[in-house]
């Protein structure tokens, strides 16, 4: 599901692209859930209880908090979200560098210019979803790079996820991590303990070894399965670079 947060204190202008946004989802047939805002506070306070957005349109020129401000705003909550900037002032350009901007519209917008905007992000980030895991812990849901994603172990009524940037652990069940980790890539090493595929260096009958020197081990009865999937996995995978 596509995700677009519009944030526009002016109501004609808020209207006028919802009613475009809407027209483009339903002429393209596309899925997508539109909140709209009329201030960056309201934005701020409501965004805490839904999933993450993918896009974000933020009228610039607003009441006490600016369009800027909440963008910079968002990125320190941590969305990595795209970032579209209208204004009827082009000033603003080496500004928005700093929040990560895709796009600036100038005001008012050419229909055929947004339209484009709204296909070239659909299109980016459905074609990277399959590469995020949406983490959901406590009511709040957040994505993680799966290729960031090391091992994931049951402990107790936790499970620990493992990641390059560090350790998480949440109070979860480790089988519905399970079922939706395993088509993607990761291996069930014994029970309670799953590894990423991709960040497997070498398997013997009893461990694999991960990129980062880790020792993980291996239930004698998956060695052979584990091997063949091992093997799959990389026959499947796309060229890597690393010995270019």
């Amino acid at each position: 599901m596509f995700r677009i947060t519009v944030c526009e204190d002016d109501p004609a202008q808020r209207s006028y692209e919802e009613m475009l946004i809407r027209r483009w989802a339903e002429d393209r047939k596309y899925k997508i859930v539109l909140d709209t805002c009329s201030a960056a506070e309201q934005l701020l306070f409501e965004c805490e209880d839904r999933p993450p957005s993918d896009l974000f349109i933020l009228d610039i020129q607003m009441g006490k908090m600016n369009g800027m401000e909440l963008a910079a705003r968002l990125r320190g909550l941590g969305s990595d979200a795209a970032i579209v900037f209208l204004t009827g002032i082009p000033d603003y350009a080496i500004e928005g560098y700093a929040v990560g901007a895709i796009r600036y519209l100038l005001k008012p917008i050419r229909e055929e210019d947004f339209l484009a905007l709204l296909d070239a992000q659909y299109e980016s980030r459905t074609e990277s979803a399959e590469s995020w895991f949406i983490l959901e812990q406590g009511g709040t849901a957040r994505r993680v790079k799966l290729a960031d994603i090391i091992s994931v172990e049951a402990r107790g009524h936790y499970v620990c996820m493992k990641t390059t940037a560090g350790e998480e652990e949440w109070k979860d069940s480790f089988s519905s991590l399970q079922d939706k980790l395993e088509s993607r890539g990761f291996f069930l090493l014994k029970r309670g303990l799953l590894v990423n595929l991709a960040q497997v260096e070498r398997i013997s009958r009893t461990e694999c070894v991960l990129g980062n020197g880790t020792f993980l081990p291996v239930a004698r009865s998956k060695y052979r399965e584990l091997n063949e999937a091992f093997i799959s996995f990389y026959q499947t995978a796309l060229p890597s670079p690393r010995f270019q």
